[in-house]
């Protein structure tokens, strides 16, 4: 750990010329100036060279410290370009490994902020700072959008009754997340309609299906079947996978909690249990559907059962009674504009106008300065286009707020 220490001490940071030349003066026994008219940088240039003692000059007058030339840090920018056009076009890593094998006074972000300030670079690597910023893909309400995407298990094929299966179909409902897995033998286009007809037949059509631009979703199967159920296909920028962001996020977690099952489980097959991982991802907390599960956000009601059911017409008569309470606290807990446009956002971005399983979601808001309590227990009834959300107080601190 020591040497460790050690070694990270006596790496040489840039030195500017002025530094340069007093060293070499000090070493060749030029410097003759009076203690007291030294400067501080050349106090620290002696306490430099007191320290480090690896100083030394070559055979035509440079610096080198440990063996290795002195670069400067006004002659730095000189060499990253000549080490760049050698490359043909290479990174800051790549110059700062192959500049550090007979150079030394430099670091690796020094030549990063080298070529970020240079005009060679940015020709080669341009970056685009006008980007449109990306539009996150979302739904008012569930069953409107999916979307379906083929994942590759080859290296995980398994047996069941008799067939070999490889890959696995996955749905995904944009708006609750809530996942739809089939198994699949292979990634024929027949294959893949028969079982999203499956899927289709369970469940609610939907009136767009996202995918990829894989051959497997152009078939003359799946406009059959597109056309039988009165659906419209669209496909996702090519080489793009953020626009399928939610569906790859659901392949991950679904590969993740089947090679869990896989070393927890011996002998397990995934064909056969792929219902029961998809159960555990869809009652499992979402932050970003306000704590309810992509189950309640799908249908409307927990997967637990409850005794409590609540009509829409209650619902309704408590939405026109705390509208205009709950709009006027948004309004006055804000600092400013700003922050009520981003609260909107965020309302707008959880959508539960359509789902009465949005009754469940709790949250705190802050009172007034007339309330005894400071915070006090809300519950979200539902929101709407216009963004307005609609609360009513719950039991909390001890107390019932009316």
């Amino acid at each position: 750990m020591k040497e460790a220490i050690r070694r990270k001490r006596k790496q040489l940071g840039c030195l500017p010329r002025s530094k340069y030349d007093i060293i070499v003066r000090c070493l060749n026994g030029s410097f003759d100036v009076p203690v007291k008219k030294r400067t501080p940088e050349e106090n620290n240039c002696l306490a430099m060279i007191r320290k480090r003692k690896d100083f030394e000059l070559g055979d035509r007058g440079s610096l080198l410290c440990g063996g290795k030339q002195v670069l400067v840090k006004e002659d730095l920018p000189r060499f990253v370009e000549k080490m760049f056009m050698e490359n043909k076009g290479c990174g800051a890593r790549v110059i700062y490994n192959k500049l550090k094998v007979n150079y030394t006074g430099f670091s690796e972000q020094a030549i990063l902020e080298i070529l970020y300030n240079s005009k060679y670079y940015h020709e080669k690597y341009p970056r685009f700072t006008n980007k449109p910023k990306p539009k996150t893909i979302t739904e008012e309400e569930p069953g409107k959008r999916w979307q379906i995407d083929i994942i590759n298990m080859k290296n995980q094929s398994v047996s069941y009754k008799g067939s070999t299966y490889s890959y696995i179909l996955q749905v995904v409902d944009v708006y609750s997340r809530y996942v739809m897995p089939k198994p699949l033998k292979t990634k024929s286009s027949r294959e893949v309609a028969k079982a999203l007809e499956d899927v289709l037949m369970v469940n609610l059509a939907p009136d767009i299906i996202q995918c990829d631009n894989g051959l497997e979703f152009k078939g003359p199967s799946m406009k059959l079947l597109l056309n039988k159920y009165n659906i419209k296909m669209i496909n996702s920028r090519p080489y793009h996978p953020q626009s399928q962001g939610k569906c790859e996020r659901s392949n991950s977690v679904i590969k993740a909690k089947i090679l869990f099952a896989t070393k927890s489980k011996r002998g397990f097959n995934w064909v056969e249990g792929l219902q029961d991982l998809a159960y555990a991802i869809n009652t499992s907390f979402k932050r970003v559907l306000g704590g309810l599960t992509p189950f309640e956000a799908y249908y409307g009601r927990s997967h637990v059962f409850t005794k409590e059911r609540h009509s829409s017409r209650e619902i309704k008569k408590t939405i026109r009674r705390a509208n205009k309470k709950a709009y006027r606290s948004l309004l006055k807990n804000a600092t400013s504009p700003k922050q009520v446009q981003s609260r909107r956002d965020s309302i707008n971005s959880l959508s539960l106008s359509k789902i009465q399983g949005a009754n469940q979601k709790i949250c705190y808001r802050r009172q007034g300065r007339k309330s005894k309590t400071k915070w006090c227990l809300y519950r979200v009834i539902s929101s709407t286009e216009q963004t307005r959300t609609w609360i009513r107080k719950q039991i909390g601190w001890g107390r019932k707020h009316d």
